[in-house]
C-alpha cells in the first residue's frame, strides 16, 4: 500500500470529530506551507537571475574600463 493509500485509510478510520478537525487543520497548514515554499522558490529564482545579471554587467564594465585605460 502506498503512502497516500495509507493516509486515506487512516483518515477514513478516524471516528472522533476533534480528530477529524485536527486532520483538516493539518492538511490546510500543509497546503499553506506548499504555497509558501513555492513563493520562496520564486524569490530565490529571481535573486539568482538578478545576481547573474549583475555579474554580467560587472564583467562588461570591467572590459570597458580595461579598454579605456589601454
Amino acid at each position: 500500500m502506498t503512502t497516500p493509500d495509507n493516509t486515506k485509510k487512516l483518515i477514513s478510520e478516524i471516528k472522533n470529530v476533534d480528530s477529524l478537525k485536527a486532520v483538516r487543520v493539518a492538511m490546510e497548514l500543509n497546503e499553506l506551507q506548499d504555497k509558501t515554499t513555492g513563493q520562496l522558490i520564486d524569490v530565490v529564482k529571481t535573486m539568482d537571475a538578478n545576481m547573474k545579471l549583475l555579474a554580467t554587467k560587472v564583467l562588461e564594465l570591467e572590459k570597458r574600463y580595461e579598454r579605456s585605460s589601454n
